[in-house]
């Protein structure tokens, strides 16, 4: 297979990690006329006098997918920015394909899910030019993990899992998520090109796999599942990605702040925000799992709550000394 194609192919990775619960009423009110704003960057005659962000009437409506990570990050932005600047912030729910478009037309104001260099790179390329970067908040990565009981020196690599034996070990199986899922199709992709005829990758949900891999690790069996960093069960298991020498998945990308055309200019407080956001890896999963085990919503106010210097460096750039 060429590199071309799978390059293509990882442009909807992530595209599929459940979308397909988007919101109807989502995608409705993305084709409806935006609230009138700036025109664009073209419109140089619009940027005179320049507003402050306090300025700006109406919510900025911020992008959002139906992943775990998309969820608390876009929960974190929205209550910064309404406490530390007085704006209000709609959280718009959507495939991630409409927030790339929205964004360039200025539907949406930001959208945080922009997994690059590659994992998005055909939605990056048609919108590039008419949209603003701010800087990756965290990193990610795709694959199929297995518990960290199973001995590497016994199975680290994709590959290794042509042998008969070893793919016994397993049940023969490779537990994945939703069938219509990107990563779904990348796993079904690398039962191809590693030729791996002796598994069979089974199709479920994100949370019947996390049941699995939660049942098998209570009885230290092996298994295999498909999963994302970052998400929860890194922070309460003990886990490995498996080496993938052909790339089927990619390797490490980050995770991009968005912004609509001339955001910066009529929002330079948000804009300044943004591109100072950051999590570090660890926190991200500390922040999911509890997320998980209680709710977004309070695990995200106890990290506000508990990181006060690190929102301070958000909101104003100042470092705490000391």
């Amino acid at each position: 297979m060429s590199d071309h194609n799978r390059l293509r192919r990882r442009a909807v990775l992530l595209g599929g990690l459940g979308l397909a619960g988007a919101s109807m009423a989502s995608l409705v009110n993305l084709s409806q006329p935006p609230t009138p704003k700036s025109q664009g960057r073209n419109s140089e005659t619009d940027r005179s006098p320049q507003p402050t962000s306090a300025s700006i009437g109406s919510p900025l409506r911020l992008g959002w997918s139906p992943w775990a990570d998309a969820e608390v990050i876009s929960l974190i932005a929205q209550k910064v920015i309404q406490q530390a600047y007085n704006i209000e912030v709609e959280r718009v729910l959507a495939d991630i394909g409409i927030q790339y478009a929205s964004l360039a037309r200025g539907d949406l104001d930001m959208m945080l899910m922009a997994w690059l260099p590659l994992t998005h790179r055909d939605y990056w390329r048609r919108v590039r030019e008419r949209v603003i970067d701010f800087g990756s908040m965290y990193a990610g990565r795709l694959g199929w993990v297995v518990p960290d009981y199973v001995p590497e020196a016994e199975l680290s690599s994709i590959q290794q899992l042509q042998n008969p034996a070893l793919a016994a070990r397993f049940n023969n199986r490779v537990q994945g998520i939703d069938p219509g899922s990107g990563l779904n199709q990348a796993s079904a992709e690398a039962l191809k090109s590693y030729q791996l005829n002796d598994l069979n990758l089974v199709a479920s949900s994100s949370a019947a796999m996390t049941a699995v891999l939660d049942q098998a690790i209570r009885r230290e069996q092996w298994v295999i599942v498909t999963s994302w960093m970052p998400h929860w069960m890194f922070a309460r298991y003990k886990l490995r990605f498996l080496d993938d020498p052909k790339r089927v998945f990619g390797g490490i990308e980050w995770i991009h702040a968005l912004g609509r055309p001339s955001l910066d200019v009529e929002a330079p407080d948000v804009a300044a925000f943004l591109t100072r956001f950051h999590l570090p890896d660890q926190e991200m999963s500390d922040l999911l799992l509890k997320a998980n085990e209680r709710s977004a919503e309070r695990a995200v106010d106890d990290y506000l709550e508990t990181h006060p210097a690190r929102v301070r460096y958000w909101t104003t750039g100042q470092i705490a000394s000391g």
